[in-house]
């Protein structure tokens, strides 16, 4: 006789939103959107013909059946997980191979890696750097980290942080000066931004009160990298993430002009092949995040 299970998927999503009470932790766990575990859960309670959460204005209760069927759920995940983990040959189910871009990869990604493996010793994190965008479908890499909005059409994007921008620039270019400055005298200074994000420095002027700013005096640089090299120069300020720039603050390498910061629309995203996913990913992703939100060295 033929099983007749719900899908892994839906039983999945229930299992981690139960499990946390929350969609959205849930959500974060799996590495998709909690619009995506919602859709799940609705279609688990359809297909059951009962209710499993009781939904609240700002949190979820598990209903009776619910948490009976949390309980039984999560322990045969648990048995599933450790039977197919001895079936997957060691190589897939410990490493994980990036693609990475330059700038982002020595700047902030490759330092912290130590720290990754000392944390997931049965893991194994194999990282390229690449100026380019790589074929995740057509390649023998997992996964990519990328900047950006992430779209990229085909491919699932698990965002790890969104930019947060502030001037930053060579102790020589303010000759002397104490930091901070002024938002109207670090205005005066040249400023410098990558051609991609020209509206940066008037977002920035913007969110200190003033919008009708002279910027004039803004060089465009090809990419993040010849951006900050203007900035280490003495050329210019930049507007930078401080994930980017603490290392180099710390050693009076770059100062902070002021304390002001604003969001960007972009970010740093791990993007996969959607058809491929690693078992390597969901911890990697959570130890990113995890690094990301917490203190600035």
């Amino acid at each position: 006789m033929a099983r007749r299970l719900p899908s892994l998927n839906q039983l999945r999503a229930f299992e981690a939103a139960a499990r946390h009470l929350s969609i959205k932790a849930g959500a974060e766990e799996l590495c998709v959107t909690p619009a995506a575990v919602g859709h799940q859960i609705k279609a688990l309670e359809q297909d059951l013909q009962t209710p499993l959460f009781i939904r609240q204005t700002r949190k979820i209760a598990l209903t009776e059946a619910g948490k009976e069927l949390a309980e039984s759920v999560s322990q045969a995940l648990d048995l599933l997980e450790a039977t197919t983990r001895q079936a997957r040959s060691p190589r897939a189910a410990s490493k994980l191979k990036l693609t990475v871009a330059p700038f982002f990869g020595n700047r902030w990604l490759l330092p912290k890696l130590e720290a990754f493996r000392a944390a997931h010793p049965n893991l194994e994190i194999e990282t390229a750097l690449s100026f380019d965008y790589v074929d995740l479908e057509g390649s023998d890499f997992d996964a990519a980290v990328r900047f950006g909005d992430g779209d990229w059409r085909g491919l699932a994007s698990h965002l790890i942080f969104r930019d947060r921008i502030g001037p930053v620039c060579a102790p020589q270019l303010i000759q002397g000066r104490n930091a901070p400055l002024s938002a109207v005298d670090l205005l005066s200074l040249p400023l410098a931004c990558a051609r991609n994000w020209p509206h940066d420095w008037q977002a920035w002027a913007k969110a200190a009160g003033l919008s009708n700013a002279n910027l004039a005096n803004v060089t465009q640089y090809d990419s993040r990298a010849f951006m900050f090299d203007a900035a280490f120069s003495g050329q210019a300020v930049i507007l930078a993430d401080q994930r980017m720039t603490a290392a180099d603050e710390a050693a009076g390498r770059l100062v902070r002009l002021h304390a002001l910061t604003v969001e960007r629309p972009q970010g740093i995203y791990v993007v996969t092949s959607t058809a491929r996913p690693s078992p390597a990913l969901e911890p990697f992703v959570a130890w990113l995040r995890q690094e990301a939100d917490g203190p600035t060295p």
